[in-house]
């Protein structure tokens, strides 16, 4: 099946994470995704990660992992021919993708008003780090910025390490599934409003304080500020967090009353069921200490009770649920002669997976693009 998305075309402006992580998700769909980038290739994900010879041919590791199924074309948009070649696609897009900072676009005579002008249905969507307008809309921004800026880190860590980043940019990423919702959205509109425009916008900061939501409400209603509580659950129950074991470390959440029993008979302690919060912080500390990870795990697992280990990125991909995720794709990468294993969907559908090609290199499609566009 070639996807829902097989009739839509994207024309991608974006550099960096989120914006590519959203049309990446796009052309995952079966959306065409056309990436319009700069002569000299400055994003820098080209050359992030996996081997020098993947560096080297500007498919980093980072790059692969959102961009397969896209094509490339260059174009020097500060030049006539340039941005007369970016307009005669807009004509035939169905949406445009931009993460210029607030009014570049508009600059290089690519805002919503230019654009739509030459479709009168586009749909435009706009990220950035801060918005549009407001005090912080022209400052740049990144994920570990907006980790900052928008409360997350206050909230990671302990009170011994002070605040934290979450491992992955994950600011990028929540702000490239917004995209996609809203994208998504906007085309089921426009199927109700044909001819209409669409112009949406996300924010990177709003997109993670509403990703923050019930914490966030529980602050406006009570003052109460959530701190560096380290691996407290969010639920509060002292039988849930993380514990080092006689050999790797383990992970419980016993929120109900029924996880608590069970917890407490597998353990062999049914008293502490009943027991205040810190003697049974301190007894599930002292148990967990005397057996491996593994005796923890399967022992929780047979009561029934929510537990797992905590693995290392590479000991989590080679679990055996992992490894027969349909969720992956095993693509030809031709300029590297090797096969590359990239992240598709993190869902499943009748559809899915849609037939993917490599991530381009840099500027792979533009002659064949061009010459397509100039023979309309």
């Amino acid at each position: 099946m070639s996807g829902p998305l097989a009739d839509i075309r994207i024309l991608d402006f974006t550099h960096v994470l989120a914006g590519p992580y959203a049309t990446g998700q796009l052309a995952l769909m079966g959306a065409e995704v056309i990436r319009v980038e700069r002569p000299g290739g400055d994003d820098f994900v080209r050359g992030h990660g996996g081997t020098k010879a993947m560096r080297d041919a500007g498919l980093g590791a980072s790059f692969l992992s959102q961009n397969s199924g896209k094509k490339s074309v260059v174009l020097d948009l500060k030049t006539t021919e340039g941005l007369n070649a970016a307009l005669s696609l807009v004509a035939q897009a169905d949406v445009l993708v931009q993460n210029f900072r607030p009014g570049v676009a508009e600059r290089l005579g690519l805002g919503f008003d230019a654009t739509t002008t030459r479709k009168s249905d586009l749909i435009y969507a706009s990220l950035s780090g801060y918005g549009p307008d407001g005090p912080l809309a022209s400052r740049p921004a990144y994920d570990h910025i907006l980790q900052g800026v928008s409360g997350l880190m206050a909230m990671t860590g302990s009170p011994e390490s002070g605040p934290l980043r979450v491992g992955i940019p994950i600011v990028d990423y929540v702000a490239g599934q917004s995209l996609v919702a809203a994208i998504l959205a906007a085309l089921l509109q426009r199927a109700k409003q044909p001819s209409v425009p669409q112009e949406l916008h996300v924010s990177m900061l709003d997109a993670m304080t509403n990703l923050m939501g019930a914490y966030a409400v529980n602050h406006q209603t009570t003052g109460a500020l959530r701190g560096l509580d380290g691996n407290r659950a969010f639920s509060d129950s002292p039988f849930s967090g993380r514990f080092d074991c006689a050999e790797g470390q383990l992970v419980v959440t016993a929120n109900t009353v029924a996880q608590t029993d069970r917890l407490c008979r597998a353990l062999g302690r049914p008293e502490l069921a009943q027991a205040d919060a810190q003697t049974v912080a301190d007894t599930l500390t002292r148990v967990f200490a005397t057996m491996p990870v593994a005796h923890w795990d399967t022992l929780l697992a047979e009561a029934d009770v929510p537990a797992g280990p905590v693995l290392d990125l590479g000991a989590a991909l080679a679990q055996p649920q992992m490894k027969n995720s349909p969720c992956w794709h095993d693509l030809p990468v031709p300029e590297l002669d090797q096969t590359v294993r990239v992240p598709g969907l993190s869902f499943r559908a009748p559809w899915a997976p849609v037939q993917l090609k490599p991530a381009p290199t840099f500027g792979r499609d533009t002659a064949e693009i061009l010459l397509s566009e100039a023979a309309q």
